[in-house]
């Protein structure tokens, strides 16, 4: 996938991406950019800093080398022998009984505009989120799937269960990487294990092709996720370390400071609701940072 793609791919997300000098930024947050894609270590110049500052942002996340930045890490498999041997026991059972219950296939792109919708929401719901994303309306989730049919690069794979679709994936080729995207399972079929079955078939499926050397579940997040954390590690997954540098605006810093960061906190939460979390994953994770510009 070239840049161009990643590009369309983001764009088609709803998230607003910019090419920089050293790379593609994308505004997963309000006023804060990261590097992609992920993998891929960046030398950033201080005039590009300033440029991003000067157009509003706050503060720039990105892939450096190990030793250049603060410790995080990705989630990658790349064990050229993956199979049930790879993961851990009790995986290993559910991912079994998985594929006893489930047909995991590659699939087109009009079934998943058509069905995938439902299948997001009920994820959405299961986790207690009510946010109004493309995950969840309808029209702009058929807009993202016919971006991603005109792609080659990227597939889509689901898990049906008598027929029906209950889980799917979406499979992204950059580089040697297959990155999976927005794994998702209805709730209604989980005691199936639909979500095992998908990643295994997948996971395998991938490390077979001779272009391929890892597949990815992407960085370690701000905020901890400590359930998904232990699925991807019991499926045979493990954390890379890889450097990624922080740089936050001078006149932003106080704002993230915990006395600043209480303030603002209590404000967004009356004003802007749907920004208060996104704010206070990032400031936490600012505090516990070394100072590194």
């Amino acid at each position: 996938m070239n840049l161009d793609s990643i590009y369309r791919f983001a764009s088609a997300q709803g998230i607003p991406v910019r090419e920089g000098e050293s790379c593609l930024w994308v505004e997963k947050r309000k006023f804060f950019l990261e590097s992609i894609p992920p993998h891929r270590a960046v030398s950033v110049t201080p005039r590009e800093v300033k440029g991003l500052f000067r157009s509003g942002i706050a503060a720039i996340r990105y892939t450096c080398p190990e030793t250049a930045g603060a410790q995080s890490s990705e989630f990658v498999c790349d064990d050229t022998d993956y199979g049930f041997g790879s993961l851990a026991a009790d995986a290993r059972r559910r991912t079994r009984r998985g594929l006893e219950s489930c047909e995991v296939r590659k699939i087109d792109f009009d079934l998943l505009a058509r069905e995938g919708c439902a299948i997001n929401r009920s994820v959405f719901e299961r986790h207690g989120r009510h946010l109004q994303t493309f995950y969840t309306d309808e029209a702009r989730w058929r807009k993202y799937m016919a971006v991603c049919e005109t792609l080659p690069s990227v597939e889509a794979y689901g898990a049906f269960v008598d027929g029906a679709l209950c889980a799917f994936s979406l499979v992204v080729l950059i580089d040697d990487y297959a990155y999976l995207f927005h794994t998702h399972a209805h709730s209604d079929y989980l005691r199936h294990s639909p979500m095992n079955a998908l990643f295994y078939s997948i996971t395998k499926n991938m490390l077979e092709r001779p272009d391929v050397r890892v597949v990815s579940q992407g960085l370690e997040s701000f905020a901890a996720r400590p359930e998904l954390e232990h699925f991807k590690l019991a499926m045979g997954f493990h954390q890379r370390p890889i450097g990624r540098r922080t740089i936050v605006h001078p006149l932003a810093r106080p704002i993230f400071s915990r006395p600043g960061a209480w303030v603002v906190d209590k404000f967004l939460k009356q004003f802007k609701p749907n920004l208060a979390e996104d704010f206070s994953v990032f400031a936490q994770a600012f505090q516990g940072l070394a100072s590194e510009r």
